[in-house]
């Protein structure tokens, strides 16, 4: 890259809500540091401090211009840095709320709903929809559908399809000015809700992307009097479909019977052999205004998108919409229902704590509105192409990270999920063994065998990510997605899923890559990996990289573990190289140095050798378990993202230490903006949005902090504490081997409740302080609060 680029780099890192070196999020002060030394020809001191001062400290609107203006006189002359410039300049004015934090408060004293009588004036902190196969953030001029991206190899991203549903209300007429506002996020149900409420009339709309029939988007609005009047009531509407997408070729027809429709294909393919999806989007057309008349109490009108990538398949899904609107509610009770059959198989209750209990709820809704429903009609299952840092709401040209999927779905969103709901978690594995011939071109342009799987993947599971460092040394996501397939196997075991659909192949594929990638040191009289970046992404290029070596060993034991369930072999070569492996470890200090060459007191990015105990759970001993979180805890940006401290609430949680876990665990909260609880990948509220990386982080911390849970290769063991300021709690429909349990938490004992037990599956003997009782489907067992296992009868 020429050093001018540099200086357009750095104000994209300021503007932005991404502020990305090598893939990821960080710090300002960092990014323009770590710039300066690359471009030190230039002005940097003066770039910096205006930057600093007219950008970031100035937030009124036109000081913000001149200080833009006054940036873009040190860049070098150059029209395609004058062309960027002026690009980010409307990407800066359009984003100026992102730098402050807004004093507007969520008002519900329900855990599921968080409502407010106005909206952020960011609307990137606007609430989302979705279902696994659409989403669209509520009042935007946007639609994403799962998998269809646009753009070739590194230029891919989300492909944007103008929103047709999105319907902003307002009451016309006298009695105005006396209207009372609310807006509402219901999780339990799924719903946006918008209130319009004044002495003689309600109006609710009811904005929801229907989880059972799922490439439905619908809007419904209600208007009901609430006096004697008699006059009419009209409603104005407004919509915001939005400037024609980039990303599309559509063709649109004429209305017809008050029905819109257009149809194209994405513009450029991923890959030369990728071909083109196209879409089908039929809408209801949306009038200026909706009269109640004068004779009538309440009605209804809705307004239904239906999209899909095959004509009939949208034709089909509309028609079934208009159909459910004949008979009475229909269409919003069937999708009311879907998220409660969803919730009752998986979700976490406290007493106690209002805010942690709805912050819990937020981040189970966002990420499961980006995953299939859960049950649905077999001819409406879709495949599904897995989870970004973003949600399936998010993934704009240049932002929230495109629409990718990174390590961040494994690592991050999966384990909580797998815990409640293995059938998602199995979505997200079957999109890299979907992929895994993708995977395995990765590796062999790499050089090696096996499956190398992309640091970034989109539609065809190839490497879209544009920045080189991350593209070519963060390999440590093949060993993530290793050990998301044990964690998987683990806790179903799932024969089917090895047999039948690539997952032993994708086993093997991995150890595969890692056994290329390990090589002999006469030094180290072990197998050591060169040139890698671990999950701190300040360092990159280094040698083993702690983290990268322990979950290449995992990745290589693994296939002896699911061959023995299967009645299979594999070589032995695998468990050589595992063996000895070479884990860097400070034998005077007794800690584990990130890497070969780590200097003490460097600062890392975010939550990377303590990883090591949790979730990799690698055999460490209490004294090295603190040493790493003591010392790395002191060393790890504090504004860094914000799964990172999850992870430290986890090791102290594990060492018995619940005030310096709930210290950092507090810091997470710091990343919700309200009032819709959407989570912001940086504290300061810039990064992604809406961040379900830091929403898996802080569920982990939750079910496997304060729950105690871990899932090893043949036992569940718990352990839990209750959460700050929680009296009692509850997890619902925890799944493990086919046995849905509950576990009902308080301070001075655990109630374990068997709720289900599917035929065939093992049975369960739960195990405390060397007593065994066997579960038994509708028998609560109390035992005191403690460390305990949940054991298969084959095992005792």
């Amino acid at each position: 890259m020429k050093t001018h680029c540099f200086a357009v780099v750095a104000l994209l890192l300021v503007v932005l809500p991404n502020n990305i070196v090598n893939g990821k999020s960080v710090p300002l002060e960092l990014s323009l540091g770590k710039i300066s030394q690359k471009a030190n020809n230039m002005k940097w001191k003066n770039l910096k401090n205006n930057i600093k001062n007219n950008i970031i400290s100035e937030l009124d609107r036109d000081k913000m211009k001149a200080g833009f203006q006054n940036i873009v006189k040190l860049l070098p002359e150059s029209e395609q840095t004058y062309d960027d410039v002026k690009k980010t300049t409307k990407q800066l004015l359009d984003t100026l709320p992102m730098f402050a934090k807004e004093n507007i408060q969520d008002k519900s004293t329900d855990p599921t709903v968080f409502m407010s009588d106005r909206l952020p004036s960011n609307s990137r902190y606007m609430a989302s929809v979705g279902n696994g196969y659409l989403s669209t953030v509520v009042y935007s001029d946007t639609v994403y559908m799962n998998g269809v991206y646009n753009g070739f190899l590194r230029e891919s991203h989300r492909a944007r399809i103008p929103s047709t549903n999105s319907i902003q209300m307002s009451l016309a007429g006298k009695g105005v000015g006396d209207s009372q506002q609310s807006y509402a996020l219901d999780v339990k149900k799924g719903v946006f809700f918008h209130r319009i409420t004044t002495s003689d009339v309600v109006v609710e709309q009811r904005v929801y992307a229907h989880q059972y029939y799922t490439r439905l988007l619908v809007s419904d609005i209600i208007i009901s009097r609430q006096s004697v009047s008699t006059s009419p009531i009209t409603v104005n509407l407004q919509t915001n479909y939005g400037p024609e997408s980039n990303d599309f070729d559509f063709t649109k027809n004429p209305p017809h019977q008050g029905i819109r429709a257009m149809h194209g294909p994405i513009k450029t393919a991923e890959t030369s052999t990728s071909g083109k999806p196209v879409v089908f989007v039929y809408w209801t057309e949306v009038p200026n205004n909706l009269t109640l008349p004068a004779s009538q109490q309440s009605q209804r009108w809705t307004f239904l998108t239906s999209m899909a990538l095959d004509d009939n398949e949208a034709i089909k899904f509309y028609k079934l919409g208009i159909q459910l609107l004949a008979d009475d509610d229909k269409l919003y009770n069937s999708h009311v229902s879907a998220w409660e059959y969803k919730w009752n198989h998986g979700r976490v209750d406290l007493e106690g704590n209002l805010n942690l209990a709805k912050a819990i709820y937020g981040s189970m809704y966002y990420i499961l509105s980006s995953l299939p429903p859960l049950s649905t009609d077999e001819s409406f299952k879709f495949p599904f192409y897995g989870l970004s840092p973003g949600g399936l709401a998010q993934g704009a040209q240049g932002q929230d990270y495109q629409g990718h999927v990174f390590w961040d779905m494994e690592t991050w969103m999966y384990p909580t999920m797998l815990m409640f709901y293995p059938s998602l978690a199995k979505e997200m594995l079957l999109y890299r063994t979907v992929h895994l011939d993708s995977s395995k071109q990765n590796a062999k342009d790499f050089g090696c065998n096996g499956a190398k799987f992309a640091w970034e993947s989109a539609y065809t599971g190839h490497e879209v990510d544009p920045a080189p460092d991350t593209r070519d040394f963060e390999q440590h996501i093949t060993g993530d997605v290793g050990f998301a397939l044990q964690q998987y196997i683990a806790a179903t075991r799932d024969t089917k899923f090895l047999n039948s659909q690539r997952g032993f192949e994708t086993i093997k594929s991995i150890a595969d890559f890692w056994q290329c990638r390990a090589k002999w040191s006469t030094e180290r009289n072990a197998y050591t990996i060169n040139h890698v970046m671990g999950p701190d992404e300040y360092h990159q290029n280094v040698n083993n990289s702690v983290y990268t070596n322990v979950v290449a060993k995992i990745s290589l034991n693994l296939p002896y573990y699911a061959a023995n369930l299967i009645n299979s072999t594999v070589t032995e070569d695998w468990k050589n190289i595992a063996d000895n492996m070479y884990i860097p470890f400070d034998k005077e200090h007794q800690y584990h140095p990130e890497y070969d060459g780590y200097t003490n007191g460097t600062t890392v990015k975010q939550a990377d050798v303590i990883l090591l105990g949790f979730p990799l759970m690698y055999n460490l001993s209490d004294t090295v378990r603190r040493n790493d979180l003591v010392y790395y805890q002191q060393h790890t940006d504090s504004h860094g993202p914000a799964m990172t401290w999850g992870m430290f609430a986890i090791g102290w949680l594990e060492l018995g230490e619940e005030q310096k876990a709930n210290d950092v665990f507090n810091r997470s909260f710091t990343n919700i903006q309200e009032p819709f609880k959407v989570w912001t990948e940086v504290s300061d509220g810039t990064g992604a949005i809406n961040f379900c990386t830091g929403m898996g982080g802080f569920l982990q911390t939750i079910l496997f902090g304060y729950g105690g849970f871990r899932l090893h290769l043949d036992y569940l063991e718990f352990n839990p504490v209750l959460p700050p300021s929680t009296s009692r709690f509850n997890i619902t429909g925890l799944n493990y081997l086919d046995s849905s349990l509950d576990f009902v938490i308080s301070e001075d004992n655990v109630i374990v409740t068997m709720t289900s037990h599917s035929a065939g599956a093992a049975e369960l003997t739960l195990v405390y302080n060397g007593q065994q009782t066997p579960l038994q489907t509708g028998k609560p067992i109390d035992i005191p609060r403690g460390k305990a296992e949940i054991i298969p009868s084959e095992f005792l």
